[in-house]
């Protein structure tokens, strides 16, 4: 179990120094300059050339980015060139709706895509299989702001259940539990496609097994067999897909908060990457990633959990 402890957090380490550095790069690919942008269309050379100074733009690529990895190693990201703020408190300030959005879309997508995966591995063959697998074909074909955009049309306007766009400034729970459940709902629709899918092919690899059939000969109930035999041995690969999702969720997120105009880190990034705000860009998805990462890593020692084989290790 140590062992596997110590390779799951080396890969985090390694994930995370990819990640931040993909991200670095790749934000300087993108046509454009931050000091023009900043200062406007009419700005003279002397101007730009002073603030791409002050902001450290002058300086060569492999420069900067030794800089920004040994700020980011002391905490310290940067500030915006738009706003003038630190870059990290924007994003931990716009944080918060995007995590509720994605946390309660995985939530909806696991309550559903495991249960229907267990339900059609059960009744492998069987119209409910097919008709279930058929519906997680089309979740997962169609764009997620396609199946928002349908959302809203459906159950704010046909059908007015929910608010079409944005989000209440009410401090009760029920009030913004309701603003939230549509997008909620879109995404974890979406997700659930995926969970449903390996689920049921997860738990008819199980089904499958030796030990299955030697249960069920010696008359252990159905219950059990389902429940406290396959189900935990083939929690691992739904484990990993849940991990995966969730990394999907958050990416997704953005989408579904452009297409339900709901604030969040996806409206703060794509603000600041038209404005070339290269430090609240990174430190957006510095978080991000982390999030991620350090989610997956949870998943990946919780598989000790339910593996005796990572125990042994």
């Amino acid at each position: 179990m140590l062992g596997h402890v110590a390779r799951t957090l080396l890969r985090v380490l390694v994930t995370g120094i990819g990640i931040v550095t993909v991200a670095f790069f790749l934000m300087r690919s993108i046509p454009g300059d931050p000091a023009t942008t900043m200062l406007g269309d009419y700005a003279t050379k002397e101007s730009v050339a002073v603030l791409r100074a002050k902001l450290g733009l002058d300086e060569p690529l492999w420069r900067q980015y030794a800089m920004f990895i040994a700020d980011a190693a002391s905490g310290n990201l940067g500030t915006s060139v738009v706003t003038g703020q630190p870059a990290l408190s924007q994003v931990l300030a716009s944080l918060p709706p995007s995590a509720v959005l994605a946390l309660s879309g995985l939530a909806i997508a696991i309550l559903i895509g495991i249960p229907l995966g267990i339900v059609c591995a059960i009744r492998q063959g069987t119209w409910i299989d097919v008709t279930v697998m058929m519906a997680a074909l089309a979740g997962i074909s169609f764009p997620v702001f396609w199946v928002g955009l349908a959302g809203i049309l459906v159950f704010a306007y046909w059908i007015p259940l929910f608010p079409a766009l944005g989000s209440s400034n009410a401090t009760d729970f029920f009030t913004q539990a309701h603003h939230v459940m549509l997008p909620a709902i879109v995404l974890g629709i979406s997700t659930a496609a995926y969970i449903a899918r390996l689920t049921r092919s997860a738990m008819l690899e199980v089904l499958s097994q030796d030990y299955i059939r030697v249960a069920r000969a010696m008359g252990v109930r159905e219950h059990s067999v389902i429940y406290k035999l396959a189900l935990r041995n083939a929690m691992v690969p739904i484990l990993a897909v849940i991990g995966v999702t969730f990394a999907w969720s958050f990416g997704n997120a953005i989408l579904i908060e452009a297409v339900f105009s709901r604030p969040g880190l996806g409206s703060m990034l794509l603000k600041a990457i038209q404005a070339r705000d290269y430090q609240l860009v990174q430190a957006g998805v510095l978080v991000l990633a982390s999030l991620v990462v350090l989610i997956n890593a949870a998943l990946d020692l919780s598989y000790g959990l339910v593996d005796p084989r990572l125990r042994a290790s």
